[in-house]
């Protein structure tokens, strides 16, 4: 009977450190691009900023000297 309720409690443990590490993953978002002019020259040092409607969050990033931005987000679930 020891032996079921030493087995019994291995298990419920080892389930409840699975279910807190699913838990505690982090989930990223992100947004990237290159800005680029009318003639598709590259544009350096260009502020992008955007809103998130829902919450009115802002974000913003300047453009690398090959035009690229990332906006990145990371957040616990």
């Amino acid at each position: 009977m020891k032996r079921i309720g030493g087995c019994a409690w291995v298990g419920l443990l080892a389930l409840t450190l699975v279910g807190a590490t699913a838990w505690a993953q982090a989930t990223t978002a992100q947004i990237s691009g290159t800005v680029k002019d009318q003639s598709g020259a590259v544009l350096p040092g260009v502020e992008i900023a955007v809103t998130q409607t829902a919450t009115g969050a802002k974000r913003t990033a300047v453009s690398n000297e090959t035009g690229n931005y990332v906006l990145a987000r990371s957040y616990s679930r």
